[in-house]
């Protein structure tokens, strides 16, 4: 009997020891709850990057340093500064525009400098001269074709080429199919004094959408 009461005082002790084990872990949540510090709320990206910038220094803009393409020299500018001399546009004081009508012939279609034989243009035509250099103007701006004619011109002085073909084109790809480089090459053939005359070119060379050109006898290619 005495075993038995020792028995059942330990059973009691054992339950009451388990209660309040289960009263315990039931209020550990609330208590880690109490003690958790609260988390700061998430910054978005666009706070962060001004509280970030605001202890940057700008750079000044005179402190900047740019750093541009240096362009490349044309041809013509590089060889005149290997020689020393200023290169001059070969259209200098050349115009677009001017009254030319009475100094052509044949329609319009030719001209011949008052210091040639009148029939040169005739001949030109006739192939009595061979084309040996040829310049197409298509697809050019009016600015763009007067320096590339004139300069053309003066190259092909330069290598002593005296008959050359200008093709400028009919005008079928233009505004209202107006051949706009037809009258302006013509101005400008006028005003150069190398050229000594030119004619439309026969059918099988462009008809009315190219020139035949005949330039001053040179000296020969320049040294």
């Amino acid at each position: 009997m005495r075993g038995s009461k020792v028995g059942q005082a330990d059973l009691k002790r054992l339950k009451k020891d388990l209660q309040a084990e289960r009263e315990r872990a039931a209020l550990a949540p609330q208590r880690a709850a109490a003690q958790k510090k609260p988390e700061p709320a998430a910054e978005d990206d666009m706070a962060a990057f001004r509280r970030t910038m605001k202890s940057v220094t700008p750079i000044k803009h005179d402190a900047r340093v740019a750093h541009k393409p240096v362009p490349e020299p044309a041809p013509a500018l590089r060889r005149a500064n290997a020689l020393g001399e200023t290169p001059t546009r070969a259209d200098a004081g050349v115009s677009d525009g001017g009254e030319i009508t009475h100094l052509l012939s044949e329609g319009g279609t030719a001209f011949v400098r008052g210091d040639v034989a009148p029939d040169t243009a005739r001949n030109l035509r006739r192939g009595q001269w061979r084309a040996g250099a040829e310049l197409d103007l298509h697809g050019l701006r009016v600015e763009q074709a007067r320096h590339a004619l004139l300069s053309f011109l003066d190259e092909c002085q330069e290598h002593g080429i005296r008959c050359v073909r200008i093709v400028h084109g009919k005008g079928y790809n233009s505004e209202g199919l107006e051949p706009v480089l037809k009258d302006k090459a013509r101005t400008w053939l006028v005003q150069k004094a190398e050229v000594m005359a030119f004619s439309e070119a026969p059918e099988r060379e462009g008809g009315a959408g190219a020139l035949l050109v005949l330039l001053r006898q040179s000296e020969g290619p320049r040294k």
